[in-house]
């Protein structure tokens, strides 16, 4: 054997027993990092090493606003404009649902932040999240089969037409339990909400002057609004009828001194309210057609009378506004909104409302509080690509009044949005 031979089989040999150690060495398995969960629909994936399936969603919205009106200025840092500058709207959305041997567990968050300048027609919510651009939480809730549980929209709510602005009617989030069942398309729920997300007074017993004199007593019973529906969905129809029975009003009585003391007494109220949506796909494939109307007594927030977009926030700086939410009193409130689908990017929405109050209450501060009001408008929307939508809102509202404690008064406002959705 010559020298090169030797050199050339130990190399092999090398070889040979370095293939054979390879083959023995651990192979690590590859890490499943996002594994689509499809139990809940689409988005969802399991949150590594548990069973809950988590969804992420949100949007970023760029606004600005043009307007006029009666009530005051429109922009109120610059009262000459009828331009409300910017702001940017952002919000995450995330959900988690998991499957128990009892039925599926399901939480669901919203939180959102403003920057900019808005002013006019927001809420004092809105209003102090957008100074501070502080985040706050918009809507959070928990479900186990039948029985939902946290702040969302309340149980009476039937929207508020196919726009942006919103007509007048039922408009509010509430702190609540709600427990429903539905069967073969009819839908039966129950919820008791906290009383204070609409507006009650609470109870003031115990007011005294300077010279400890009692001037004020009496006040609301502390009981939830206690709110049923019935729903009804097949084929192209769905309709929801609710009622409400509340303790948010106060009738006062006295001077309000230690001769004669305030005495703030409670009164029940309650609510009743429908809506009807066709679908007319017939027409255009996605039009839609809704009706709705309601009533109340000693329950205004529920007509839209005070609330998020109501009359009362429209014309909040107007002489016999103030402390709607708990002046006794009837009110009534309707709208019809309609939607066309011209392309699978543009619809167009034309919506209609009117809403009356007529108080009853006797203290002199409150009596003879009664208006009319109205409010007509379209949307257009345009989706250029999935997850953009530029909107323009235009509406018109009057308020009118044969009393000298409200004013009248008229509004007009344009909306104009850039919107992101993931």
């Amino acid at each position: 054997m010559t020298f090169k031979s030797l050199i050339l089989g130990s190399a092999a040999a090398m070889i040979v027993a370095g293939a054979a150690n390879a083959a023995d060495l651990t192979v690590a398995e590859p890490v499943d990092y996002v594994k689509v969960c499809d139990a809940f629909g689409k988005g969802f994936y399991y949150s590594p090493g548990t069973d809950t399936c988590i969804k992420v969603g949100g949007y970023v919205k760029f606004v600005t606003q043009f307007g006029d009106n009666d009530f005051g200025a429109f922009n109120k840092l610059y009262k000459n404009s009828n331009w409300n500058n910017f702001y940017t709207e952002a919000s995450i959305q995330l959900t988690g649902s998991s499957i128990t041997e009892y039925g599926n567990l399901t939480g669901w968050i919203d939180v959102r932040a403003k920057t900019g300048n808005e002013a006019g027609t927001g809420t004092f919510a809105d209003l102090i999240n957008a100074q501070t651009n502080s985040a706050y939480v918009d809507t959070a809730w928990l479900q186990f089969g039948p029985i939902k549980a946290g702040r969302f929209k309340s149980l009476f709510d039937f929207g508020q037409g196919f726009d942006d602005t919103g007509m007048f009617a039922s408009d509010t989030k509430t702190d609540h339990i709600e427990l429903s069942y539905t069967v073969n398309g009819f839908g039966l729920s129950l919820s008791l909400e906290d009383n204070r997300d609409r507006g009650a007074a609470g109870f003031v017993n115990g007011l005294y002057d300077v010279n400890n004199n009692l001037i004020a007593s009496g006040g609301q019973d502390n009981i939830p609004d206690i709110i049923g529906a019935v729903t009804y969905a097949s084929g192209i129809f769905k309709t929801k009828v609710a009622a409400a029975y509340v303790k948010h009003a106060i009738d006062i009585s006295g001077a309000g001194n230690a001769a004669s003391p305030y005495v703030f007494e409670d009164k029940s109220g309650f609510a009743v309210g429908g809506i009807v949506e066709l679908a007319l796909d017939s027409i255009s494939k996605g039009d839609k057609l809704q009706v709705s109307a309601s009533y109340a007594q000693n329950a205004n927030s529920f007509t839209g009378i005070t609330g998020g977009t109501s009359v009362s926030n429209l014309s909040g700086s107007l002489t016999g506004m103030s402390a709607l939410d708990f002046v006794p009193g009837d009110s009534w409130s309707g709208f019809v909104s309609y939607k066309h689908v011209w392309s699978d990017r543009v619809w167009t929405s034309l919506s209609g409302g009117y809403a009356k109050f007529e108080g009853t209450a006797d203290y002199a501060a409150w009596k003879d509080r009664a208006f009319d009001a109205w409010r007509v408008g379209s949307t257009t929307n345009f989706t250029p690509v999935k997850g953009l939508d530029l909107l323009v809102d235009v509406f018109y509202s009057s308020v009118s009044s044969d009393t000298s404690k409200i004013k009248d008064g008229d509004a007009w406002q344009t909306n104009i949005f850039l919107k992101r959705s993931w």
